[in-house]
């Protein structure tokens, strides 16, 4: 995501002057400096996704929010991802398809990830973030590591549910890569 203008900075920036709250106010709440704050809202930098859990939170809002302009979810809503056609989100951790971005404020959000990192260091090592997640390997091997338990290999067709909070990442067994739908616990931010 290093490019001169980013939508999901802009979008950042938009959101930030909404709300009323200078580069470093919403910097310091994410506890990332005011430079890489800028940074990222000019494209010139990229943004973990822990980081993209905090300005949601920060900000009052979802992730989904970040990639499209969506309705908030209400009674007897229903959204409809067409295969390839959701907003690519990519970091050197992995690169995450946002799923059903135009419904906001849902307590759960949907992503279709892929990974190549096969080290800890490729993935940017260990990263939290608030709420919970769960995974179910579409094609792999996949390896979860984490700051609490030992590796663990996951195959196609296993999922796991596990805290957040928790640092973790993760890696691809097979040169190839890995996917997996992730489905992540919003923080709470109906208005």
């Amino acid at each position: 995501m290093k490019a001169t203008t980013s939508p999901l900075g802009t979008r950042i920036r938009t959101l930030r002057l909404e709300r009323g709250l200078s580069l470093a106010d919403l910097a310091r709440a994410t506890g990332v400096s005011e430079a890489t704050m800028s940074r990222i809202e000019t494209g010139a930098s990229e943004v973990s996704a822990p980081h993209l859990y905090g300005l949601a939170q920060h900000l009052g809002t979802d992730i989904s929010s970040f990639f499209a302009a969506g309705t908030a979810i209400s009674p007897g809503a229903r959204s409809h991802t067409m295969a390839g056609q959701g907003e690519t989100y990519a970091s050197p951790r992995l690169q995450a398809q946002v799923l059903n971005g135009d419904l906001l404020h849902k307590r759960m959000n949907p992503f279709l990830n892929r990974t190549t990192a096969r080290t800890l260091e490729q993935a940017g090592g260990l990263a939290a973030h608030t709420g919970e997640e769960w995974l179910y390997v579409l094609r792999g091997p996949l390896v979860l590591h984490s700051a609490s338990h030992a590796p663990l290999r996951l195959q196609p067709g296993d999922s796991l549910y596990f805290d957040a909070s928790t640092p973790h990442a993760y890696l691809a067994e097979a040169e190839g890569g890995a996917e997996f739908l992730v489905l992540s616990s919003a923080p709470a931010t109906q208005p």
